[in-house]
């Protein structure tokens, strides 16, 4: 055997991570901890994502005991401001639609009871005949 030549006497192990149960941790520790490095990647992440991509991002993150963990890559207040007008829209558009479905059911009645008429006067021609 050559050295450095490890070949089939080397076992290669892998390491793999296990999926882990989605439920509240209730040990305190393991839960700042796991809150704490989860935080991290995902701050990671949106900063990542934002430079990658060039997109704006904005996020925030609340602990349990309420303090304030924030990434924004413009402007927080601007792009919060952003995504109100983008829900105004989209609440607005639903309010369009529900509008609109009022107005077809009004045009439906109508249409229903001038049908009735046109019917009704239909058959007063015909008994007149």
């Amino acid at each position: 055997m050559l050295v450095g030549d490890l070949g089939s006497h080397t076992t290669c192990r892998k390491m793999v991570r296990g999926k882990i149960q989605m439920r509240r941790i209730e040990n305190a520790t393991s839960r700042q901890v796991t809150f704490s490095k989860r935080r991290n990647g995902l701050l990671k992440k949106a900063y990542e994502l934002s430079v990658l991509c060039d997109a704006e991002v904005a996020l925030i993150i609340f602990s349990q005991k309420g303090k304030l963990y924030e990434f924004s890559s413009s402007n927080m207040q601007k792009t919060i401001d952003k995504y109100r007008g983008c829900v105004k829209e989209d609440q607005r558009s639903d309010q369009d639609i529900e509008k609109y479905v009022q107005e077809l059911k009004l045009e439906a009645i109508n249409m229903a009871n001038t049908i009735e008429f046109l019917e009704a006067s239909q058959r007063s021609l015909w008994g007149k005949i």
